[in-house]
């Protein structure tokens, strides 16, 4: 999927129209990334025992999801949508209306439940002109 330029994604006063901040959307790309990896969270050289990616890694960044507000949950799933190719940048309010219409579990279930989510959120964000930080 290719990328809409900064200029088509953004607002006429240039502002992002995403309910969610790019930084936290970046946070919820790189600990899911790690979940799904089973990468070292916490790496001690002289512990045996390093601790690797387990379910208190998804239940940690399902809890982070869950206490987003309505809106910012939203978003979230937009941007799944888009980066997948479900819908379009252009496509948002349809998006957000369709997202509430089938808000039916929680939403973090929903999105840790697609392995692919963060090359997805990646990729919405992308659309929108937004870049993923780095953490």
């Amino acid at each position: 999927m290719t990328a809409q330029p900064p200029s088509e994604a953004r607002d006429e006063d240039g502002e992002s129209p995403l309910n969610i901040a790019p930084a936290t959307v970046s946070y919820i790309i790189e600990r899911s990334r790690e979940a799904f990896a089973g990468i070292p969270i916490e790496v001690d050289d002289d512990d045996p025992s390093t601790h690797w990616s387990t379910e208190d890694e998804f239940l940690e960044i399902a809890e982070f999801i869950d206490d987003l507000n309505e809106d910012e949950r939203i978003d979230l799933v937009v941007l799944m949508w888009v980066g997948r190719g479900t819908f379009s940048a252009e496509e948002l309010e349809q998006a957000r209306q369709d997202a509430r219409r089938e808000a039916t579990h929680k939403t973090s279930e929903y999105l840790l439940s697609t392995p692919l989510v963060p090359d997805y959120l990646a990729d919405g964000l992308e659309a929108f002109g937004e870049i993923v930080e780095e953490g």
